[in-house]
């Protein structure tokens, strides 16, 4: 909705302006002097070549996700990090195609990048520390009260670097005309909400305990052209998540889950799935035989060095997942819902490296290539661990309507966790994925998946909302 992502927009064009920008200053910087203009025109020609590269390296990167960017810490992280990934790419094709882009830029290339790193990092900090706080905050008003909509004032109140201020809904001066049953407000000429509200978000079940003034603001609004949006449809445009007890309404799962089961974005997705599997499984045979080796020589050749569990996938079926073991054997008898800290003595030394670097999720390739598993899909979760959390967290079945994956929604955008209220957490996310899933959804998924690798868990500390 345009009324969210219009952020993300405005963040990609001054970058893009910026870029212009940062390469104008560098040409000046290293000729000591303002550039010709055709000197500027030739670079920007084949410089703007590269402008697909940084924005999905800056998407990746999170640079344009507002609630990590906020944070000083995580912007000059992701930022330092995205520099060197801009300018090994850039670097790369540049010497790679040297003939057919004609100049080889050395010094160029690199004050613009240093250049345009920095001003995107410090744009991003004024952008949410002054324009959206102070010049570019919309007022939300609420209609109707719940559970939902008190946790999202609550957190449009605690951040407000989202752009939203939260004000009361006014008192309408109503009319009500003689022969009517209902009321209508001024018209556009009083524009008593216009004036106070930017955005009217309405819980329509408990609006109608109040007909009267959910009939006056809802006309105000439209004779005023206020937008108007439901709290679920708020919720999940704000968070990118579904409350679980929405996605359990048959209405839901009729609108947006059944009619998706036999649709060409499925045989698509299982044909991508079959050839990047496959091709993966090829190309990755070296790290395999690696690690099957780095685990023979470390825990001794009679132990296995593949871990077999029995999961649970699509609507509930049953498949043993495959991954290359990074604890000692009979760890699980630990019992389901056990998390394993970073100290634990059950992880092996070769088992470290494996979950540091991810090797250990390559052998579910085998797991996507026979069927059980698609490339991107909510998480697997072991039999035992199904089970209590079924009976713990109403609805979680539902995040079985769909193909389990070695990569989520859930997992770029919340941490590990082998707790109920953790996994409460990532079922919003799972749902949000099983209603909004795409080719384009997963592209991005597997995108963001990269620097997922490098992210540390602690950074979601206090991430629940």
């Amino acid at each position: 909705m345009f009324i969210f992502r219009w952020r993300r927009l405005v963040l990609f064009l001054g970058d893009v302006f910026l870029f212009y920008l940062s390469l104008a200053l560098a040409l000046t910087v290293r000729r000591w002097g303002l550039p010709h203009f055709d000197f500027f025109v030739q670079h920007a020609e084949i410089f703007s070549l590269f402008i697909p590269i940084w924005a999905a390296v800056f998407y990746i990167m999170g640079l344009y996700d507002l609630r990590r960017i906020n944070k000083t810490v995580n912007l000059l992280n992701y930022s330092l990090l995205a520099f060197a990934v801009n300018f090994a790419a850039v670097t790369a094709l540049f010497y790679t195609f040297p003939t057919q882009l004609v100049i080889t830029p050395k010094t160029h290339l690199l004050l613009t990048l240093i250049f345009m790193h920095g001003f995107a990092a410090l744009c991003r900090r004024v952008w949410t520390r002054f324009f959206l706080f102070r010049l570019l905050t919309q007022r939300v008003a609420f209609l109707g009260s719940n559970r939902l909509v008190e946790e999202i004032k609550r957190d449009l109140n605690k951040n407000p670097h989202l752009g939203f201020t939260v004000v009361p809904l006014p008192e309408l001066v109503l009319r009500q005309k003689a022969g009517d049953e209902y009321w209508l407000p001024r018209g556009r000429s009083g524009g008593e909400l216009s004036a106070q509200v930017d955005l009217l978000v309405v819980d329509a079940e408990d609006a109608e305990k109040n007909p009267f003034q959910e009939s006056a603001a809802l006309s105000a609004a439209i004779i005023e052209e206020i937008p108007i949006i439901t709290h679920l449809d708020f919720y999940e445009e704000l968070y990118d998540k579904i409350p679980p007890e929405h996605a359990a309404k048959p209405s839901w799962l009729f609108s947006n889950v059944l009619h998706k089961s036999n649709s060409f974005y499925i045989v698509v997705k299982r044909g991508l799935d079959v050839l990047a599997s496959a091709l993966g499984l090829l190309l990755l045979s070296p790290f395999f035989a690696a690690a099957y080796l780095a685990l023979k020589f470390s825990d001794g050749w009679e132990k296995p060095a593949f871990f077999f569990q029995k999961r649970i996938g699509y609507l509930g079926g049953k498949f043993i997942i495959w991954k290359f073991r990074t604890m000692v054997q009979g760890a699980d008898k630990a019992g389901p819902l056990y998390e394993a800290s970073a100290d634990d003595g059950r992880i092996t030394a070769v088992g470290r490296l494996l979950r540091l670097t991810r090797l250990d999720e390559i052998p579910q390739l085998w797991n996507v290539l026979k069927g059980d598993m698609s490339l991107v899909g909510p998480r697997p979760e072991w039999i035992k661990e199904v089970r209590i959390l079924e009976q713990s967290i109403p609805h979680y079945h539902l995040r079985h309507l769909v193909k389990p994956g070695m990569s989520g929604w859930a997992q770029i955008n919340f941490r590990a966790t082998a707790n109920k209220q953790g996994s409460l957490e990532k079922l919003h996310y799972d749902l949000y994925y099983v209603k909004n899933m795409t080719l384009a959804m997963d592209i991005g998924i597997m995108m963001r998946t990269v620097r997922r690798i490098f992210q540390r868990d602690e950074s979601f500390a206090s991430q629940v909302t």
